[in-house]
């Protein structure tokens, strides 16, 4: 287990660690009702029903707990790899390809301003966030492009496409559009039209086959 320690670098204990993740908390409420520009240490504690000074013991500043909620959401995507690890032949590639889009949607959705403030912050040049991001679709960009890989060498996908580029307009595709889904759904479209639409376009391309 990682050791989680404060600003000055001591281990904290049990009742600690409570505290910071229930600053952590109050973070992630607060950026889900207002801009990050706007969000001060002050609206955190008072959310979070403490102190300014208990902040600082766990926190250099507001990006610095930012960036811990983004390495969470990170790691919380990790579980839905299982999906790319399996085989998706047949039957299986239908069931994998909607089983891996449902918990992409549903992660966005649970982590959505986390998340879109992560892409905003890293496309602007902000390097920790970049770094982040990085590390957190890494390994999605890797089963992806091994699944595209496979294909090209059964010759079920064209030999004439880069895979790890496929794999790159694979992840832009499903964090620019889920991204957008409040928008999308004033349009009418649900997020389980969301989920049948990506799930199918994922199935073509990794696999060469139609819904």
């Amino acid at each position: 287990m990682t050791q989680v320690t404060a600003t000055d670098g001591r281990v904290i204990g049990t009742r600690a660690t409570i505290t910071r993740v229930r600053l952590l908390e109050a973070t992630a409420k607060l950026l889900d009702e207002n801009s990050a520009l706007d969000l001060k240490v002050i609206d955190i504690t008072r959310e979070a029903n403490t102190s300014p000074a208990t902040f600082y013991q766990y926190f250099t500043d507001v990006s610095d707990a930012i960036l811990d909620l983004v390495y969470q959401a990170g790691q919380d995507s990790l579980s839905m790899l299982v999906h790319l690890d399996q085989s998706w032949d047949g039957e299986a590639g239908k069931k994998h390809a909607v089983a891996f889009t449902t918990e992409f949607v549903a992660h966005w959705q649970a982590h959505s301003s986390i998340l879109r403030l992560r892409n905003l912050r890293a496309e602007e040049g902000d390097t920790k966030f970049r770094d982040l991001r990085g590390e957190a679709i890494k390994p999605f960009m890797k089963g992806l492009t091994s699944k595209i890989a496979a294909g090209q060498a059964d010759g079920r996908i064209s030999a004439h496409i880069n895979a790890y580029a496929t794999a790159a307009a694979i992840m832009a595709m499903l964090e620019r559009l889920v991204a957008y889904l409040p928008e999308f759904n004033r349009r009418g479209v649900e997020p389980n039209d969301m989920v049948e639409t990506l799930s199918c376009l994922i199935l073509q391309i990794l696999t060469g086959e139609k819904c």
